[in-house]
């Protein structure tokens, strides 16, 4: 067993106290893992240090941010790196061109707010903006409610500053693949290693992959290789810390949108909404978020005045934005939608919101669930372990039906939302912590869940990652092309002490290893993490 003291060998601020361990034992997940030490970096040579002593050491490393990941990815048992105390600067703007460069620890939420000035913002907006970090979205290829425009994070990052696990550092992009890689560096002799994994296999790859518009599992294998070159940045984004760790972002920045309109459509079944969202995606929606009967009672039984305007009856209700260069234009958008969901008999009517306070009072509903459903401490709890799959776009009317199906045959109550325009479902149901059979129960629902998922075409995560939770499901999910993940892990980190057991699966564990639903500190994403 490895010395808690062995960390003291390292010049950089060290937290050991049983205050900090225990907060850095949890995240928001459904687990509970205890680290070594936790190391608060401020520099890039400060990272170096403490890559060389996992190294010799032999000790894993979990990079951190927010710790606001659900799928326990930002846990671990040996050293975790966090990056949001002290690696949080923005080190350069350039609105002329467009992006900006910042550390992995920046808020998004805090970016925008000074980009704003420049009357830029970087795109993708995830409900954790407020406190989560651009390594953490980085790590888990993050998206949010706008993705449907704007794409995930993989689509508005232009490059990445990384450390590998051997201490090489390097600034990523598309290289020629013209030259020897021992003239080239450490990218070259990686981008050619993956070149010699990926390439006579890039068949069976794409077999397994979903067709989807969202995916954070697995590794992203194919992406990296268009017209000749080969780029790790796409690989990178959304590998969850298991291949290298970023230091550095460069990111793409587009305008801020000049007029916002925003609307809610009520459906009286969810096969109805699905079309509904089918005929929106041809208007160029900035958002479409679903949320259904579960979810909106929910919402009301808390007294949430917001949903009052709701009808009753309806089904579920669908969130639409859009934008345009005017307010006369962004009303204009919605009128042509509302049109054409009228004519093809998919809604009655929308309930438009086009001043800044109205549409915050719609935006309320979607986001009243997530207070309440994290205060409920006793009984009954929120239980996120089926909660991010997504599938083709066509499918999300029976991805609707199938899940509600699913969760009635368990006797489950779930609140369900998502982001329908890419055809993701998050998915919370309420768990009794302490029925003596819940670990069993849960797993053989979220292997049901998966099953059922894979079975329309869908991933399993389309924005939260593997983690804990879906890594032991990513054989059911992608077969064979399985070990070619294990073989890209073993390329980039030979000693395996960046993340391990994420991404790759050791054979054995389960998705409730290390489950822990006891409560949790109320106020812990805008403290400690």
């Amino acid at each position: 067993m490895i010395s808690s003291q062995i960390l003291h060998r390292l010049r950089v601020q060290i937290l050991q106290d049983p205050d900090s361990l225990e907060a850095y034992s949890l995240a928001e997940c459904i687990y509970r893992v205890r680290p070594l030490g936790i190391v608060l970096p401020s520099r890039r040579d400060e990272v170096l240090e403490v890559l060389a002593l996992a190294r010799e050491e032999g000790i894993s490393l979990t990079a951190r941010g927010a710790g606001s990941a659900v799928a326990g990815q930002t846990l671990g048992s040996g050293i975790i790196l966090d990056f949001s105390r002290r690696m949080n600067r923005i080190l350069e703007i350039c609105p002329e061109e467009r992006w900006v460069r910042v550390e992995p620890g920046v808020i998004p939420a805090d970016l925008n707010r000074t980009l704003e000035a420049e009357g830029l913002q970087f795109a993708p907006d995830p409900s954790s903006s407020a406190f989560c970090t651009v390594g953490g979205m980085i790590a888990n290829n993050a998206g949010g409610a706008r993705s449907v425009r704007y794409g995930a994070t993989r689509d508005q990052v232009l490059s990445l500053i990384v450390a590998t696990a051997d201490g090489a550092v390097f600034e990523t992009g598309p290289l020629p693949r013209t030259e020897k890689a021992a003239k080239r560096g450490e990218q070259a002799w990686l981008t050619e290693g993956l070149a010699r994994l990926v390439e006579p296999r890039r068949e069976a790859i794409a077999r397994v992959s979903p067709d989807v518009r969202r995916i954070a599992s697995g590794y992203e294998l194919l992406r990296p290789f268009e017209e000749g070159r080969i780029d790790l940045t796409p690989l990178l984004i959304g590998s969850e810390g298991t291949l290298a760790l970023t230091l550095e972002a460069k990111l793409r920045l587009i305008p801020i949108p000049r007029a916002i309109g925003t609307a809610l459509a009520p459906f009286s079944d969810l096969r109805t909404l699905g079309e509904a969202v089918l005929i929106a995606l041809r208007h160029a929606p900035s958002a479409l978020e679903a949320l259904d009967r579960s979810f909106l009672d929910l919402v009301r039984s808390a007294g949430n005045g917001s949903a009052a305007g709701i009808p009753a009856n309806a089904e579920a209700v669908l969130i639409i934005e859009m934008e345009g260069e005017s307010p006369r234009e962004a009303a204009a958008g919605l009128d042509r939608l509302e049109k054409e969901l009228k004519a093809g008999g998919a809604c009655g009517g929308i309930v438009r919101a086009l001043d800044p306070e109205s549409r915050r009072r719609i935006w309320e509903i979607r986001k009243g669930a997530s207070p309440i459903l994290s205060a409920r401490q006793g009984g009954m709890r929120n239980t996120r372990f089926i909660e991010d799959a997504c599938v083709p776009t066509a499918n999300l009317p029976r991805f609707l039906e199938e899940t509600r199906r699913l969760l009635a045959e368990h006797r489950l109550q779930a609140a369900i939302f998502g982001h329908a325009g890419d055809a993701i479902l998050h998915v919370n149901p309420m768990i009794d912590p302490t029925d003596p059979g819940v670990g069993d129960r849960m797993e053989r629902i979220a292997r049901e869940f998966a099953d059922m998922v894979l079975s329309l075409g869908g991933a399993l995560s389309g924005e939260h990652g593997d983690g804990r939770l879906r890594t032991p499901l990513l054989r059911k999910a992608f077969g064979g092309v399985a070990e070619i993940f294990r073989e890209v892990k073993r390329l980039f980190d030979p000693t395996g002490i960046l993340n391990p057991g994420i991404k790759v699966h050791d054979g054995r564990s389960r998705i409730v290893d290390h489950m822990d639903l006891g409560p949790r500190p109320s106020d812990h994403t805008a403290t400690v993490w």
